[in-house]
This record gives structure tokens, sequence and C-alpha cells, in this order.
């Protein structure tokens, strides 16, 4: 499964995404969409920043077009450095970008940075595109000890998900690209104990589907965080918030 998620397959697909200059996936296109962007960069900032000043230097791994590098910026002072593999997601990432923001193009796999060079590492929907055995190495290279990855990445508990990934055509009708997967939060837990982080949290969230008509979004997100708390229901809610720590030397 980890070679169909080749990067240049990957890469491919997001260029040509970028060349109709749209919103990158069906689900940012509406008004709970983008909703649920705030909500959710709002989640992974908290994580990542919230002790963090304005001398530190957080890498944002897959920005594409800075739909989230933006607000993740937004809520801190520190740099944000974001990183994509395709050049075109850049160049209209930068047509907007604040002044605390630094674009590159780089390859996960084989990051242009010194060792340690990050006080966080953060991403939306992006490991479940990358060679984890991989990718996850090399973002803790950059990682300092003592500091933090911060994800919001897909449930495969989720009904919708479950069927996108194992669906090969119903995949393609919903935009995925060729080798995206999706994680259950202790298969992945498994993985970053692997790698020795401690301070493992993976919890299930997210209740709010993109195409809940605007005038429903604050109801069905009142009620979508009482589900988030309910037992056994809350392991179908559509993603998966995940903060972990790197020990310190």
């Amino acid at each position: 499964m980890s070679e169909r998620r080749n990067p240049a397959r990957e890469r491919a697909h997001f260029e040509r995404i970028a060349a109709a200059d749209n919103e990158m996936y069906w689900a940012e296109r509406t008004a709970a969409g983008r909703r649920r962007r705030s909500i959710r960069s709002g989640l992974i900032a908290a994580a990542a920043a919230a002790d963090l000043g304005g001398d530190a230097r957080i890498l944002d791994i897959g920005c594409g077009a800075a739909y989230y590098t933006i607000p993740f910026a937004s809520r801190t002072s520190a740099t944000v450095v974001g990183i994509d593999l395709a050049p075109p997601l850049l160049a209209q990432a930068r047509r907007t970008i604040p002044e605390n923001v630094r674009l590159t193009a780089a390859d996960i796999e084989a990051l242009p940075f010194a060792t340690h060079a990050f006080d966080a590492v953060i991403g939306h929907a992006v490991l479940h595109h990358l060679r984890l055995d991989r990718a996850l190495p090399e973002l803790l290279r950059v990682l300092r000890p003592g500091g933090r990855l911060c994800f919001a990445e897909p449930n495969m508990l989720n009904p919708q998900v479950f069927l996108e990934r194992n669906v090969p055509f119903i995949g393609r009708w919903l935009e995925n690209s060729p080798g995206e997967t999706a994680f259950t939060r202790w298969g992945l837990r498994r993985t970053l104990a692997g790698l020795g982080l401690v301070d493992i949290a993976i919890r299930p969230f997210d209740f709010l589907y993109p195409l809940t008509p605007e005038r429903l979004v604050p109801m069905v997100e009142r009620l979508g965080r009482v589900l988030e708390r309910t037992p056994l229901v809350s392991e179908i809610a559509g993603s998966l918030l995940i903060s972990a720590r790197r020990p310190g030397d």
C-alpha cells in the first residue's frame, strides 16, 4: 500500500487540480467546508503553538495553496514555513500569504532543512498521502527535542471515509488521489509510539458534514460537539486530531 503513495503520482494529481485554479477538495467549497477549515486550523494551531514564542519556527507540510497555512499563521506570531511538492500550488499560495509565512517546494522524504530546525511540525490531511516509513523519520529529524507533531487526518472508521478509501470508483468520483488512505487511531498510535514519540493523543472529531446547508451549520456544529463526547458514537467521526511530542534530549 505504501508504494501506491508514490510522491510523483501524488504530485501529478494535485498539479492537475491546481491547473483548474480551484479549491483543492470538494469538501472545501461549501459554507460548512469553510467552517470546518476554521475549526481544524484552530485545533491544530492550539495544540502545536500554545507555548511557542515569536521566534519559534513551525513547519507546515503539504501546505498546497495555503488554505490552512494562512489560518494557522493568523493564530501565532511564530514563523510558519509551508512546504509542498507541487510548485503550481505554491504559486497560488504566494498571492495571499501573510508576513510570517515562508513557502518552499520540497519533498517531505528529503527535507532541505537542518536537523532540529523546527519547534513544531503540523499539517492538515497530509499524512494519509505519504509513505510514513520514509516521511516520519525525516519529520522527526527536523523537529527539535521536545517539539510537537500535530495533524488532522481522515478516520477510517467513518463510513464515508471507509467507502472512499476502499471502493476505487467512489474515491475517484470524490477526487481522491490515487494512493491516499485513512487511519484508525490505534494503528496510528502504534506507528508513532514505535518511532519513540511520547504524549501521544489521538481523538476522533468532526461531525459537521461539508454539504450541510449554511443555515444549519451552527446547529450541526453544536450537535457534533455532543457526539464527539459520546462513547462509541465518537469513533465514527470524520477525522482524527493527532498530537505527539518528540522526547527532549
